[in-house]
């Protein structure tokens, strides 16, 4: 009894049709070429496996060739005469032709020569995929490299001073061991209104240090910059959150990553990107290592802007305290020179040093380097706190121009206490600005305030006070700008004021 089980079992092992099901059953493919002929037969689930469409293998060897990635198929037929040169068994791993729209599968090979009983030569095997198991260790090769590499690029930014040079082998950095054709890092401009390609890799030339790029909602840079966390994409042509700026159009981008690149204040230094031109899944594995890359770059500005501000501050002290003294003496001569009464001369005189006193302080916390309007503007105005609507971008302007900008509006506010809406109940005044270009180039503040209540005396008639005399001083004789009082539905000054950002 138990020889007959063991011979029925062995005639049934021994059954080729059922051996192949159960290879099928396992994902391994069977493949026999008849060598001195183009003729390859397949197993039926060798298409599958190779991830190609129905009845595309035509049965040749030729076939074949054409379906492995072009840069693996010299190494495949070099393995195979090989295999038929010493009668080793044959054994290779390859890709699969990819395309824009998928990735390339990975094959493992494995077979021998065969001589059949009538002299006939056979190269037979099986095909297995192994896609899962080479990207797992294609994965952990790739994390231990990236660790290297941030380990010596940590090294080379400690010990660089160019702030230039070490974005830039962030960027060769990323490209290298992300293996992508496109890198790029975004800096905020000196108005931080828009970005520009600081550094980068692979995309045309001249755009490096002069291609803007837009910070708003849309654009995939201004959505990390409020996302504030990685933004992985996965096709830039189905993505919804955004649209993309022009310039990955242009370019071809269809998959990415985006990471903020942290500043030395509340606002971010910028955003670090990575991009491929073909659909490619980008891993969370993959935004920390662009993560990484970006706080090294962030430390390395903080650094250099540490080094800038000891300089600037020697200078900026030596040639503010002049200059204060200065403004502070015209502010004294021109408020006691009129006609009030010492007490209401004193506190005029009190309440324009409070606000040129709040705006030193803002600026020299920032390192007397620009400094931002809208945190200007909450100091200033932090009397009036929710009496006047402000609408702009969050800009950086030069610490001279924030000194005046901050009398200026401390006189406009005061004017409105004393005859508009900010010395009566429930009307609020409005503040708004934009950043303009002249034919010449220059930026323009463009500056607007409007109070909807006018209660002077003569509403029509302009009067000449130490306020209208402060901003005709500042904005038109030491700006260089024009200045347009319009009293026909309450008071608006439109101001525009030529300067250079830093």
């Amino acid at each position: 009894m138990h020889r007959t089980t063991r011979a029925a079992d062995r005639k049934y092992l021994s059954d080729g049709v059922r051996l192949l099901e159960g290879l099928e059953a396992g994902g391994i493919g069977v493949w026999r070429w008849t060598l001195d002929t183009s003729r390859l037969d397949w197993s039926s689930n060798l298409q599958d496996i190779h991830g190609l469409p129905e009845d595309t293998f035509d049965g040749t060897i030729t076939s074949f060739q054409h379906d492995i990635d072009p840069d693996d198929a010299k190494g495949v037929w070099a393995c195979i005469q090989h295999s038929l040169a010493t009668g080793d068994p044959y054994r290779t791993t390859y890709r699969t032709r990819s395309d824009a729209d998928n990735d390339p599968l990975w094959i493992e090979a494995r077979g021998r020569v065969v001589d059949a009983p009538d002299g006939t030569r056979y190269l037979t095997g099986t095909c297995t995929d192994v896609t899962d198991r080479v990207l797992a260790q294609r994965e952990l090769e790739r994390r231990l490299r990236q660790q290297k590499a941030l380990a010596e690029f940590g090294v080379f930014a400690f010990g660089e001073t160019s702030l230039g040079a070490v974005m830039q082998r962030a960027c060769e950095i990323a490209a290298d061991v992300l293996d992508v054709p496109l890198t790029k890092i975004l800096r905020f401009s000196g108005l931080a209104d828009h970005l520009v390609v600081a550094a980068g890799v692979g995309w045309r030339d001249g755009l490096v240090g002069s291609q803007a790029v837009s910070s708003e909602l849309q654009s995939q840079a201004g959505y990390t910059l409020v996302a504030r966390e990685p933004v992985i994409v996965a096709d830039l042509l189905a993505e919804t959150r955004f649209t993309g700026a022009p310039l990955l159009h242009e370019h071809n981008v269809r998959s990415g990553i985006s990471v903020v690149i942290p500043g030395s204040t509340s606002r971010p230094f910028g955003v670090f990107t990575v991009h491929s031109t073909r659909l490619r899944t980008f891993t969370d594995a993959d935004a920390e290592f662009v993560s990484s890359l970006a706080t090294v770059v962030a430390n390395s500005a903080r650094h250099v802007e540490a080094a800038d501000h000891r300089l600037l501050l020697v200078r900026e002290m030596a040639h503010r305290a002049g200059n204060m003294m200065q403004l502070v003496s015209t502010i004294a001569s021109q408020t006691f020179a009129g006609t009030m009464n010492r007490e209401t001369a004193l506190r005029a005189f009190a309440e324009r040093l409070g606000a040129l006193s709040r705006a030193n302080y803002l600026v020299a916390q920032g390192g007397w380097t620009s400094t931002r309007l809208q945190l200007l503007l909450a100091e200033t105005l932090a009397p009036f706190k929710g009496r006047v609507i402000l609408s702009g971008r969050d800009v950086l302007l030069p610490p001279e121009l924030c000194f005046d900008l901050a009398l200026v509006v401390h006189e406009l506010t005061t004017n409105s206490a004393r005859h508009g809406s900010l010395g009566t109940g429930g009307t609020q005044a409005e503040l708004s600005w934009t950043i303009e270009r002249d034919k010449e180039g220059r930026h323009i503040l463009v500056l607007v305030w409007h109070d909807p209540v006018n209660l002077e005396p003569d509403p029509k008639t302009p009067r000449e006070g130490f306020g209208s005399r402060l901003l005709d001083g500042l904005i038109v004789r030491k700006w260089k700008g024009d200045i347009g009082i319009d009293r026909a539905s309450g008071y608006t000054m439109a101001a525009r004021i030529p300067f250079t950002p830093r």
